[in-house]
């Protein structure tokens, strides 16, 4: 079954030797060798602001230098976050890129009871993170 595969490469370093961006595209390649529709958004080269306020999160407009790739993120049958370990979590330029694609409004919608979602339809994700740790003697 065909699928459409949204990868996001989550490192802010937008240097093409980095091995996030190496696992993204075996990723890619292993993906549309086996008939399926990819696309990729890589974070490091993209205007992400950062949200400040609730306010900003609930009803700021969502910044227009965001919209292709919110769309890519909506349109996947299947996820892929590849992303280095800082501190405990993703860089944050990916949480910031997460913050804006996954707002309300945009991604869900709040309503009395009960809320909608972008993502009600099966879906499936993949996490994959790297992490650069000295070797234990």
């Amino acid at each position: 079954m065909k699928r459409n595969i949204t990868i996001v490469i989550g490192h802010p370093d937008p240097a093409p030797d980095r091995f996030c961006r190496a696992l993204a595209r075996s990723y890619a390649d292993g993906a549309r060798e086996a008939g399926h529709n990819v696309r990729t958004v890589d974070v490091a080269v993209l205007e992400v602001p950062y949200l400040r306020t609730a306010w900003e999160f609930k009803q700021a407009a969502p910044p227009r230098s965001l919209t292709a790739s919110a769309q890519a993120v909506f349109d996947a049958d299947h996820l892929v976050l590849v992303f280095p370990l800082w501190l405990g979590g993703p860089p944050a330029l990916l949480k910031a890129f997460l913050e804006q694609v996954m707002r309300p409004g945009q991604a869900f919608t709040y309503g009395g009871k009960s809320s909608t979602s972008r993502f009600s339809r099966r879906r499936s994700a993949r996490l994959i993170v790297t992490m650069g740790m000295p070797g234990c003697r």
